[in-house]
């Protein structure tokens, strides 16, 4: 597995995306994925880790609850799986609790994704490379 990105839950993408540039970060366009209910937006900078905004439409989600608790947060760590089943099995087997089965993400072209949390790490997000 190699880290993709880190994913952050943001109240507006907009917002978030123009105070990164402030630090340098250039964003991409922003992506609706409609069987989630997310828009997304990926940020770049030479040298540095991908930061993934998250803007959650429906208010019952993990990141609507996170993002009501305790503001705009840094919330995962997106990894890419070369044999993403395996990495699926290999992180329950380590005590990681799968959230919900893998999807296929229409705006990541039909990769799959899954997400975990394990009390000492976190949430994780596996994406099929």
């Amino acid at each position: 597995m190699k880290l993709h990105h880190v994913g952050y839950t943001v109240a507006d993408i907009h917002v978030s995306a123009k105070r990164f540039a402030l630090l340098g970060y250039q964003a991409g366009e922003v992506l609706y994925e409609e069987g989630l209910s997310v828009e997304l937006c990926y940020l770049t900078k030479e040298g540095s880790a991908v930061i993934e905004l998250v803007h959650q439409l429906q208010a019952d989600s993990l990141e609507a609850r996170l993002l009501r608790a305790g503001g705009v947060m840094p919330y995962h760590l997106g990894y890419e799986a070369e044999v993403f089943d395996e990495a699926c099995e290999m992180l329950e087997a380590q005590g990681y609790s799968r959230l919900f089965s893998p999807v296929p993400v229409g705006v990541l072209g039909g990769k799959r994704i899954c997400y975990f949390h394990h009390p000492d790490i976190g949430y994780v997000e596996l994406i099929e490379k």
